[in-house]
């Protein structure tokens, strides 16, 4: 019964998800309260994108259901964010901007070269090291700079403008404003945070379909994919095998970490619940996940309600851990959520960068692409 009333609920929402959608829109002014005008303002993670007008209004129509964030740049200007949660309703946002202090960027000790040697190092963490990532350009480098600690190994970017990158592999090109990025080199570690728009390239007729056929391929296995099957309850019948994990350990002279976990496949009717019409609720602290849609179809989801364990050595290359950084996670269906801090992740995700990023308007074709 309670499968049952999941997957009604479920299939509501998504129902009333094709249905509704709203207008988002505002105003922006500076600190004494004038309007900015030719500020650009883009939904992060999309393809939508505007300029606030001569009385400093804005407006997205059509905007679905969902978890979003409006961002703001102009120069002169500090950067702004709004999280915004579209429901059954128009959005309304007013958003006042603060006047940016003109400062010198930082310098980097050293010879000239020492631009190059970090930006290099900045790429391959960045972009990532995919196929994807290596048919990607940075149109703007310079607008990039760098500062490098040597006593903490800690290597930080900034960027005072959109950083324009295209994808030549999924044909996008990509407006990055780099709110964040840190790396250490004695952990070999990269954190970064910012917001994304993408605008689809022009190409030839089978430019096209190429793009087509790696974006498919990108998306099978991501994040975005995983995400949206887990609100759909169809992981493992779209190729994820995932088991809840009970504990991560290491043994001595061990690199990688050991892995308790029950080697049933995880039943996200259990661990998940319909909240309204927009979203779920993902509970489930610890996630073990493997994209194999062969081996996947071949598994039978158990109706015993006692766990088998095993131990596994983590599979940093095939696999992934999703730890959940709070006591749930709120999921919409285009594989966003609410709080961009609710998932840490290890693994095959993780090495995923912007080089293989997608944006929410993607969807995969429901026919096979012709060569």
């Amino acid at each position: 019964m309670k499968y049952l009333l999941f997957i009604t609920g479920l299939f509501i929402s998504i129902n009333l998800f094709a249905q509704g959608s709203y207008a988002v829109s505002g105003a922006i002014v500076d600190e004494t309260g004038s309007p900015v005008i030719h500020a650009t303002v883009f939904i992060s993670g999309t393809e939508k994108t505007t300029v606030s007008d001569d009385n400093g209004k804005f407006e997205f129509n059509a905007v679905g259901p969902g978890a979003y964030q409006v961002s703001t740049m102009i120069m002169g200007y500090y950067p702004d964010k709004q999280n915004v949660i579209v429901k059954t309703a128009p959005i309304v946002l007013n958003i006042q901007l603060k006047v940016k202090s003109i400062l010198l960027k930082n310098v980097v000790i050293g010879s000239g070269s020492n631009w190059d040697g970090f930006y290099k190092i900045f790429k391959s963490q960045f972009l990532g090291t995919s196929k994807n990532a290596e048919d990607c350009e940075i149109l703007n480098p310079k607008v990039l700079s760098f500062n490098f600690n040597q006593k903490t190994g800690l290597l930080t970017a900034e960027a005072d403008e959109f950083m324009i990158i295209q994808n030549k592999s999924l044909g996008y090109k990509i407006r990055y404003l780099l709110k964040d990025f840190q790396f250490n080199i004695a952990s070999n570690t990269a954190i970064y945070d910012g917001d994304t728009n993408f605008e689809q390239l022009n190409g030839s007729v089978g430019m096209k379909k190429n793009w087509d056929r790696n974006r498919l391929e990108t998306y099978k296995g991501s994040f975005m994919h995983f995400l949206r099957s887990v609100y759909r309850n169809t992981a493992l019948k779209e190729g994820f095998i995932t088991n809840r994990i009970y504990k991560t350990y290491l043994k001595p002279d061990n690199y990688l970490p050991m892995i308790s976990l029950d080697e049933n496949p995880l039943k996200f009717d259990t661990v998940t619940s319909v909240i309204d019409t927009s979203f779920i609720r993902l509970n489930c602290n610890l996630i073990y996940v493997t994209y194999d849609p062969k081996k996947a179809n071949a598994l039978k989801v158990h109706s015993a309600s006692t766990s088998a364990r095993k131990e596994v050595e983590m599979d940093d290359i095939k696999s992934s851990v999703i730890k959940l950084t709070s006591a749930e996670a709120i999921i919409d269906n285009r594989g966003n959520y609410t709080d961009y801090r609710a998932f840490f992740i290890r693994g095959s995700l993780a090495a995923k960068r912007v080089g293989d990023q997608l944006p929410f308007e993607y969807q995969p074709p429901t026919t096979p692409i012709n060569p």
